[in-house]
């Protein structure tokens, strides 16, 4: 059985990273570590880590969301990675699996890029393999952040989140828009630090077994086999019915894929 979910800080040369924790009272090892999209945080994981059991979790918050501080410089993958790496240091871990959604899949490989000594295994889910095409449309759509005096900011946040799952429960839309709004202009830098990274070329250097994942709704979805292709080590899976928000939608069934991917043998 899981632990009670605790919340806390740690110190990393940048700043304090805020964190969710599990601890089961006999966890199996490595922990698993997860990492969030842009432009949400580690609450997206609370029902993810209720499901998944006799495992420590901790799911972090990246630099400029949630909790956790806000950089002086601008957002790239490999700072933000690194300042991830220097919590799990901060919090005793030695070896972990790593689940990262979306930008959280692009800050797994560069963590595992970086040290492939830390990491077992990865689950990507929304892989962030993107075309020059959709770069080029996806920069095109970034608009600067600005608070609007009646309010209408929030409401096109609210708007676009309801475009990308129109059944996504209320209780999470509400939670993303806040959780957006307080992100600000850390949310645009952040996919501008996805469009910067090599993620192609540091997922084919990785030697770790790979699960590639993406819901059949996901905004994603078309990166799923291109990625798999380049992983060495690699296999993917499509979710049926599944949108961006699978972690919210449906955790039982993702900790069930997770946990057997985890236990496999190599």
């Amino acid at each position: 059985m899981g632990g009670p979910l605790r919340k806390g800080y740690v110190d990393t040369s940048g700043g304090q990273i805020h964190y969710r924790a599990v601890q089961p009272a006999q966890a199996l090892a490595p922990p698993l570590v997860l990492l969030h999209q842009t432009a949400s945080a580690s609450a997206m994981y609370a029902g993810l880590m209720g499901a998944l059991t006799g495992r420590r979790l901790l799911a972090l918050d990246t630099p400029g969301f949630g909790g956790s501080f806000t950089p002086e410089q601008p957002l790239t993958i490999p700072y933000c990675a690194a300042r991830l790496l220097e919590a799990l240091a901060g919090l005793d871990v030695s070896e972990c699996d790593l689940f990262g959604h979306h930008t959280g899949a692009a800050l797994a490989v560069q963590m595992a890029h970086a040290r492939p000594g830390l990491v077992r295994r990865l689950v990507l889910s929304g892989p962030p393999l993107l075309s020059p095409e959709q770069k080029a449309a996806l920069k095109a759509s970034l608009r600067p952040f600005s608070l609007a005096p009646d309010g209408s900011h929030l409401t096109a946040i609210w708007a676009r989140l309801r475009g990308r799952d129109p059944d996504l429960p209320l209780a999470v839309v509400h939670r993303e828009t806040l959780l957006t709004a307080a992100a600000g202009e850390q949310a645009q830098q952040a996919y501008q630090a996805v469009f910067a990274q090599d993620f192609a070329g540091q997922l084919q250097a990785l030697a770790q077994p790979v699960l590639l994942l993406a819901g059949e709704h996901d905004t994603l979805r078309a990166s799923l086999e291109p990625a798999a292709a380049l992983a060495r080590n690699g296999r993917s899976r499509v979710l049926p019915g599944a949108t961006p928000y699978v972690c919210d939608r449906e955790p039982a069934r993702l900790a069930e894929i997770i946990a057997e991917f985890l236990a496999a043998p190599d």
